[in-house]
């Protein structure tokens, strides 16, 4: 199954001759639009995200990294992510950019011992920065860096610059992690799997879903896509289609939808299922969240 469609994220920069973009968020929403809280996704960009102020927690594959104002991670190409859970003042930036930026020029030298190694082929995967060690604490800075740079619009003219930056910090990266952190296998075939699970999912969340056609869609047992959840999202296929309805229902409510139409566009069948399910995990009920929006 081809999962290069909507939940493999496609980044669409402002300018194709300087693929290179930062991501700035809040509780609200974000800026340029893009995959947001609880919205697992993956990309061929690396990405850098930080903590500007308050805390959030990320998951990457299987783990979850919690991170306070000042910090950051990491993450290489492809891996499936999302930031789950953040503080009311919580504000993080994510840098993201293609590893091609690094290489120099196609086929060098460079590329092949420096960058795909360490960005497509597992031999690094999430890194934890912060700013007890003097390594993770230049990364940090450079980050904070580039984060000014685009949040006062001094991009033009300073794009030669930002890639040395980008070349720097890849350079720190590489020559410390490499050496003095825990080298953990991604296991490529199971995030595969996941990643073609997730996306009939969220092509399909309307439908009425069942257990064996989500595993069909990666060619394996009910048994394993039910391992393959537990493992990497701490949930089951069945708890994340609910939440990831209920998470699009917010986007039907805010569009003007009824209750009841929304219901319908989430998959519910009966309107007071989806009131229950979503009073359940919001807290509320629909109607109540859509007058406190």
């Amino acid at each position: 199954m081809n999962t290069n469609k909507k939940y493999h994220e496609i980044n669409h920069y402002k300018d194709s001759s300087f693929p290179v973009e930062i991501y700035q968020v809040n509780r609200y929403g974000m800026l340029p639009t893009g995959r947001w809280l609880r919205d697992y996704h993956w990309h061929d960009e690396l990405q850098f995200t930080f903590v500007t102020n308050g805390s959030i927690t990320i998951q990457v594959g299987n783990k979850q990294y919690c991170l306070q104002k000042g910090e950051g991670i990491y993450i290489s190409s492809g891996l499936i992510h999302a930031v789950i859970e953040m503080s009311d003042d919580g504000t993080y930036s994510s840098l993201n950019f293609p590893w091609r930026i690094l290489s120099f020029f196609p086929g060098s030298r460079m590329e092949q011992d420096f960058v795909l190694p360490y960005a497509t082929k597992g031999k690094l995967s999430a890194v934890l920065l912060k700013s007890d060690l003097p390594w993770q604490q230049e990364i940090l800075s450079q980050l904070f860096k580039l984060d000014y740079l685009f949040a006062t619009h001094k991009l033009k003219r300073n794009e030669y610059s930002i890639c040395v930056i980008l070349v720097d910090l890849w350079k720190t990266l590489i020559e410390h992690a490499s050496s003095e952190l825990e080298y953990s296998p991604i296991n490529f075939t199971r995030q595969q799997r996941l990643q073609d699970m997730l996306t009939y999912i969220y092509e399909n969340y309307s439908e009425d879903i069942k257990l064996k056609e989500i595993a069909a869609t990666a060619y394996i047992s009910t048994g394993e896509c039910c391992r393959i959840f537990r493992n990497y999202l701490q949930t089951t296929p069945h708890a994340f289609l609910k939440q990831y309805r209920i998470q699009k229902s917010l986007e039907y409510l805010h569009s003007g939808y009824s209750v009841s139409e929304t219901a319908k566009a989430v998959g519910y069948h009966q309107t007071s299922n989806f009131i229950s399910t979503f009073k359940q995990i919001m807290g509320c009920t629909p109607a109540k969240y859509y007058r406190q929006k």
